[in-house]
């Protein structure tokens, strides 16, 4: 039986359907073969051929590709390029479309199918192989207050001092410079906000037996433990003033004194600090010993921002998240959350992304109600830390906002209100801050 010819085309009116999204020429494709390891190919070719067999095997030449499966039956599959019918050759806007060549389909983000244009950042599955359509990564990078640190401070005894909000990721650059500092010894994490302040000082400096009731052996503390490594006091801004002063000493000359010991120790150890709270706020306050903020100061400095303040920063993580889940995110959903403000900032995008991902099923996520949800109640929270307002005030917003997404259409959002539309109407007259669009009904 000879080979089908493809006599099909784009219409004009798919270009919009595809997007810029749309697989085409010169993208890549990770391919990851059943039991061979992951290898990356460009696509350069009009039409490639993928063949099932009992073995592994690419022929760049022509472009066929032949994938294990554990099946009886073999099936073949063609990823072919499918020209613009506004176009007299191949370009920009002509995309790859994928098709089983039988009765047996594949999965695409999940989902079966028989046919389908491929969109950058799509996976399609044939049996136990995989084939991933990774988006192509910017020249520059979009984080913009990712903090700039040679090769010479990583590796110095220099302390560090990082400064942002709860989830802007302290821990991760703590971590991230410890690894690249090639220090011998471990690298010791020590939140001091979980220690009651008579427990602090000796998790940071030890005890000897007896020193206290309760201490029946000897303890050695986190500097001792981070001895030739990297010591993280996460919370620093929770430490008393007593313990900013016990903790200057050592900062002063690398040496202490456990709990009810009597000879001074020395521990050789790299110390980076992180507060949520700007340092100079607690010294204003008169919450940090004036002497102990220079200290903690005399060292580098990294002020790592929010993400309401940076939403380029949050399509760079979606993109992130994609690459290492192998899933899509639709454009929609991705310029929603850039608008969200995130309080919870890393930690609370990424655990979103992941429970968003378990629930839908698939492997490609779209906007749905639960992300609305998520928006309001972020804005409830922060209503809730910031100011009070009247429930008719809310009563306004809630309608308001139930009206935009009806497309402003007063018959459809009234009945979802069940409330008249005359009614409708006079509730957002009396708000000035939303526009009424009159729509006859």
């Amino acid at each position: 039986m000879g080979e089908r010819k493809l006599e099909r085309t784009i219409p004009y009116y798919l270009e919009s359907i595809v997007g810029g999204r749309g697989l085409r020429e010169e993208d890549e494709f990770v391919l990851e073969a059943f039991q061979e390891r992951k290898k990356t190919y460009r696509l350069k070719r009009f039409r490639y051929l993928f063949k099932t067999a009992k073995n592994f095997h690419f022929d760049s030449t022509s472009g066929e590709v032949t994938l294990p499966v554990l099946e009886k039956y073999f099936q073949d599959y063609e990823l072919v390029l499918i020209k613009h019918n506004m176009a007299r050759s191949y370009d920009e806007r002509s995309r790859y479309l994928f098709r089983s060549l039988g009765d047996t389909p594949f999965k695409i983000n999940g989902i079966l199918a028989f046919e389908a244009f491929v969109e950058r950042g799509d996976t399609i599955d044939i049996g136990y192989n995989r084939i991933h359509f990774p988006r192509p990564q910017p020249k520059m990078k979009l984080v913009k207050d990712e903090p700039v640190l040679s090769a010479e401070m990583m590796k110095s005894s220099l302390n560090i001092m990082i400064e942002g909000e709860t989830g802007t990721g302290k821990t991760t650059l703590a971590k991230k410079i410890h690894e690249e500092s090639c220090r011998q010894g471990q690298f010791v994490h020590l939140n001091l906000s979980s220690f009651s302040p008579g427990l602090i000082e000796s998790e940071l400096f030890g005890h000897v037996k007896g020193a206290f009731t309760g201490a029946m052996t000897e303890k050695k503390g986190a500097i001792l433990e981070a001895h030739k490594g990297t010591l993280f006091l996460d919370e620093i801004d929770s430490l008393t003033l007593e313990l900013q002063t016990k903790l200057l000493l050592f900062l002063d000359n690398q040496e202490f004194r456990a709990v009810g010991g009597n000879h001074p120790v020395q521990s050789n150890v790299r110390l980076i600090f992180a507060s949520g709270t700007p340092l100079k706020i607690l010294l204003s306050e008169g919450k940090m010993r004036r002497d102990f903020y220079y200290r903690l100061t005399s060292g580098l400095v990294i002020g790592l921002e929010s993400l309401r303040s940076n939403p380029e920063r949050i399509q760079e993580c979606c993109r992130e998240f994609e690459q290492k889940e192998f899933c899509v995110l639709s454009d929609e959903l991705v310029q929603f959350y850039s608008q969200c403000p995130w309080p919870g900032n890393l930690r609370q995008l990424f655990s979103h992304l992941q429970k968003k991902k378990i629930l839908s099923g698939g492997k490609k996520l779209s906007l749905d109600q639960g992300d609305y949800l998520l928006k309001e109640e972020t804005n409830v929270l922060e209503l809730a830390c910031n100011e009070w307002r009247t429930l008719e005030e809310m009563k306004r917003d809630y309608c308001a906002t139930v009206f935009n997404k009806s497309e402003k259409n007063f018959s459809k959002a009234s009945r979802i209100l069940e409330i008249s539309p005359n009614t409708l109407k006079a509730m957002l007259g009396k708000s000035s801050r939303h526009e009424v669009v009159e729509i006859d009904i």
